[in-house]
């Protein structure tokens, strides 16, 4: 085994000790303590975590401490083919587990899949075959055996001259059909190791499969399950949904959702199987610096394990399990920040005595608001001529989950990402502001209303489209016919007085400064703040009309105007 890392830190009760971080040595490794093992092990991941597990001098007890979850998520991770060597360390409970968190979808059982778990017992001999079935829920047990087996006859139907007797015998006095071929040698087999260990057994579970009804038998345990995962902080779908119940951080009240109950904790170790492969960011990072408790990490993992279900993803599937944690964080986060102030003080304590499923909803609710402010200015009249930064920022708040756009702080990038700071909040607030305040100037406060884009006529004009044409357009297109003598209006400029336009408002490849401080307070004055969508409109014709020749003015490559050939 390769060398292992020995942590910087040491946990000792409520005490986090420093020592020298330094590789050490598999016998140096099995002479540490079984916690700080197992805290080793929960640091890493995938083949890293198998590898300490199974060079552990006692590695079955590592295993059995560690929670269900964890060890599922590292047997899917590395596969099935992979984890032979796990499954004979792992107890009923965990094995449950496994089949309660992977063979079912929805409320129907999948008898394939849990087949597949049964032949990794197999794999590791008859032994464990005979255990897990012995201290498996035995419906369970009944549901998994009948979905891949019909019992025809018992022992009470065939007599001595029944030409089946010989068969059946082997069977111990049932005729079996098996409903898929493909399968049959492996269920054969399992049922030959039990009958064989314990004929008792056997029968008594024969007899279950051959007169339970199928879909009541069915129904009956996946109740059972649900109250299994239940314990396991998995909460039944439905209920799961009110994880995203928003909650409004203006009115938020610490009182009204302070701690007031423990989660159970069973002889696992804490989960921190979510705390590795997903680091937390930021504000919560600080906070969780100082480690946090076993009571803490069950309650995370129970809001992650809330947040699955409602996303509706494989828990089986490690990538989207991170990927879910990491936006927990980010949530988490998010509200830190925004009800603490930024402070590490303040946030520690919201992290200590409020719910994290209260923490979590009030940071999901805070890119909710923008994206609702969002929604009300792309159902305005400028909703569908928002010019191109604007449009991508309203288009990033409009998702299911409002996104940050990243041009609002690199103007050349134009990429999306979740929002992670109240940073990030905060200059999303600033730029919709920004077009709230293009919202007020374009209804009615500039003399004229913007035409609905089914009834706008573009013959002969360039743009020649509506798609190609935003709020800018109309504003310079407006104010070229005022510096050309007409009503401030964006009727199409001829595009035979473009040259004189040119001359009227450009100096050098620069648009004249007199113009430009004019039109910016002539535009304050009509709405505050929509100066700034002024000077945006007016940096747009020095860079597409000024600095262009009168020579090569052609409208049909843009120059922030509407114009009539």
């Amino acid at each position: 085994m390769d060398k292992i890392e020995l942590p910087a830190e040491k946990r000792v009760g409520h005490l986090k000790l420093l020592r020298e971080s330094r590789r050490i040595s598999a016998k140096e490794f099995n002479a540490l303590s079984r916690s700080e093992r197992l805290d080793i092990i929960r640091r890493e991941h995938g083949r890293k975590k198998y590898n300490l597990l199974i060079e552990a001098d006692d590695a079955e007890a590592l295993v059995l401490r560690m929670a269900a979850q964890e060890v599922y998520l590292l047997i899917k991770e590395l596969g099935h083919e992979d984890s032979v060597d796990l499954i004979p360390m792992v107890d009923a409970e965990q094995l449950t587990t496994f089949l309660d968190l992977d063979c079912w979808r929805g409320d129907v059982f999948d008898g394939v899949v849990a087949l597949e778990w049964l032949a990794l017992l197999l794999e590791a001999g008859d032994d464990q075959v005979v255990r897990a079935f012995r201290q498996l829920d035995f419906e369970l047990l009944v549901l998994m055996i009948k979905k891949h087996i019909n019992i025809l006859c018992g022992p009470e139907d065939i007599d001595e001259d029944d030409a089946r007797i010989e068969a059946v015998r082997r069977d111990g006095g049932y005729e079996i059909e098996f409903r898929d071929d493909k399968n049959a040698k492996l269920v054969g087999s399992i049922l030959d190791i039990l009958l064989r260990a314990d004929g008792d057994f056997y029968q008594h579970l024969l007899e279950s499969v051959r007169w339970e009804q199928d879909s009541l038998l069915e129904e009956e345990v996946y109740a059972l399950r649900r109250g299994r995962l239940l314990d396991r902080g998995f909460p039944d779908p439905f209920e799961a949904l009110a994880v995203h119940a928003p909650i409004d951080p203006e009115r938020f009240n610490v009182a009204s959702y302070r701690k007031s109950a423990l989660f159970p904790v069973d002889n696992a170790e804490p989960p921190g199987f979510y705390l590795t492969p997903a680091r937390p960011k930021d504000l919560l990072a600080e906070v969780l610096a100082g480690g946090i408790s076993e009571q803490v990490a069950w309650e995370l993992t129970y809001l992650i394990n809330k947040v699955l279900i409602a996303e509706r993803v494989d828990v089986g599937e490690p990538a989207q399990v991170q990927a879910v944690t990491e936006e927990v964080y980010r949530y988490l986060n998010l509200a830190l920040e925004e009800l603490g102030d930024g402070e590490v003080g303040k946030a520690t304590s919201l992290f200590d005595e409020v719910y994290l499923e209260i923490l979590y909803r009030v940071g999901y609710s805070l890119p909710l608001r923008l994206g609702q402010r969002a929604k009300k200015i792309r159902q305005s009249p400028i909703g569908a001529y928002l010019d191109g930064p604007f449009r991508a920022l309203v288009e990033a708040l409009m998702r299911n989950k409002p996104r940050f756009f990243e041009g609002l702080v690199e103007a050349d990038r134009g990429g999306e990402r979740p929002f992670a700071t109240r940073q990030d909040l905060l200059l999303t607030g600033e730029w919709l502001e920004r077009i709230e305040a293009q919202m007020r100037l374009f209804d009615g406060r500039l003399g004229f209303e913007l035409p609905a884009p089914e009834n706008l006529d573009l013959t002969g004009c360039h743009p020649d489209h509506v798609d190609d044409l935003a709020l800018s357009d109309f504003f310079l297109t407006a104010l070229a016919n005022r510096v050309l003598g007409r009503p401030f209006v964006p009727s199409p400029i001829p595009r035979a007085e473009l040259a004189e336009l040119h001359g009227r408002v450009c100096r050098e490849g620069r648009l004249d400064a007199a113009l430009r401080e004019e039109t910016l307070r002539f535009l304050e004055g009509l709405e505050a703040g929509s100066g700034e969508f002024g000077a945006y409109c007016l940096d747009l014709w020095e860079e597409e009309f000024c600095r262009l020749k009168v020579a090569d003015l052609d409208p049909r490559y843009g120059c922030g105007l509407i114009v009539k050939e």
